[in-house]
């Protein structure tokens, strides 16, 4: 595993209480000293998040000044990056299979159309049922991959909604 998601789930799991808080221990006084100054009103960094977050790695409690908590803190940073990437790269690959279904669904859609101008409530019933599938696998997709996010929830609930009661309305 790269070594600096490893750092980041360190840290995911020695912060205690989400509010930035230390979950074990006591802050070193380079931790507490930087954290005061940084976390003045207007500099954007609380003085809790600072020291939860530089307290939850090992290498902090053993900075000796500033400089090297720095590092600290861009190592952490790095950690957050490579987590970042990897959700996307997973959305993006998610997404893209999610955009393959929609396209499918649109054939489908315009099909039940062709269908029902035509008469033929029974083969645009069954297209019609078919396109109402396309929302939940992509929800499916989006929440058992990696990242665990959907982006679209809402537009596949409409879709998935609204090609129900097209389904419905045209099996009446």
């Amino acid at each position: 595993m790269d070594p600096h998601v490893v750092l980041l789930l360190t840290l995911i799991l020695l912060l205690g209480t989400g509010d930035g808080s230390l979950a074990v221990g006591t802050p070193s006084a380079i931790i507490r000293t930087t954290c005061a100054a940084v976390g003045q009103p207007g500099r954007g960094v609380g003085y809790d998040s600072c020291v939860g977050a530089l307290s939850a790695d090992p290498a902090a409690a053993a900075a000796k000044d500033a400089r090297e908590l720095a590092v600290v803190a861009t190592n952490l940073t790095v950690a957050n990056v490579t987590s970042t990437v990897l959700v996307l790269d997973d959305l993006v690959k998610n997404l893209g299979d999610c955009l393959r279904s929609y396209r499918d669904m649109n054939k489908n859609l315009e099909g039940a159309l062709g269908d029902l101008a035509a008469g033929r409530l029974k083969a645009a019933s069954d297209k019609l049922l078919h396109a109402s599938f396309a929302p939940s696998d992509c929800d499916i997709l989006l929440l058992e991959g990696s990242a665990e996010k959907n982006p679209v929830s809402e537009e596949n609930n409409d879709a998935g909604w609204l090609s129900r009661l097209a389904y419905v309305i045209a099996t009446f």
